[in-house]
């Protein structure tokens, strides 16, 4: 990660991208050699770290992390301790609009080549119409599918760890399509969440919860 970083520098890239991964396609034969919690928690560190000297020098370099929503709260995490006026601002925008609520089948979406609409890039695996057939305006806004209507209605359908998460309203349960691969089951955790149940408000109580009402997932081990 340092040498990537480097490498920015040294070639004034203007814009770099970190994906978390997602076992869809020909990713699923690579999922076991996934980051652990705990490495992907060392990762973003550095591309905070980096970030942050990269704009302390007057650098352009746009650095994004994508598809874990967990990022942002990490992010708002660390500047809660260093600059809480600042963390309430970064709260704010993480929860503008929605925040992940309104991110796969929402505000996100995809056509694939043979004009399938999924409700975003990796969930290719479930087809939700042909726009060669249908407008894409009635595909999209069609609830009956009941994965459309989950998607777009959350709140209802997300069980778990990230059903009783105090940042919910930030992240909306990250990315479900990872839950859906993983567990099998769209509502279910992300399990690429690497927050503590400490952190997420996941007090003995909640976990009393959980287990009352059939919601324990258990989480990727560490490897």
């Amino acid at each position: 990660m340092e040498g990537l970083f480097d490498f920015l520098e040294a070639e004034d890239i203007e814009r770099a991208c970190f994906y978390h991964l997602v076992p869809s396609g020909r990713a699923g034969a690579i999922a076991d050699e996934d980051l652990t919690h705990a490495q992907s928690r060392d990762a973003i560190e550095t591309i905070l770290a980096k970030t942050k000297y990269f704009k302390e020098h007057g650098r352009k370099t746009d650095i994004l992390t994508v598809d874990n929503h967990v990022d942002g709260i990490y992010l708002y995490l660390k500047l809660l301790e260093e600059d809480p006026g600042r963390a309430a601002k970064v709260w704010k925008l993480l929860t503008w609009n929605g925040g992940g609520l309104y991110s796969s089948g929402v505000g996100i979406g995809c056509i694939d080549f043979h004009g399938k609409v999924h409700p975003d890039q990796f969930w290719w695996h479930c087809g939700l119409g042909d726009v060669r057939k249908r407008p894409f305006s009635e595909i999209w806004t069609d609830t009956k599918d009941p994965l459309m209507r989950g998607l777009k209605n959350r709140r209802g359908y997300i069980k778990g760890r990230c059903r009783l998460c105090r940042f919910f309203d930030g992240c909306g349960g990250s990315l479900r399509v990872r839950a859906d691969l993983y567990y099998g089951d769209p509502w279910a955790p992300d399990p690429a969440c690497y927050l503590t149940d400490e952190e997420i408000g996941l007090d003995e109580d909640k976990q009393e919860e959980l287990r009352r009402t059939g919601e324990v997932f258990e989480l990727p081990k560490a490897k």
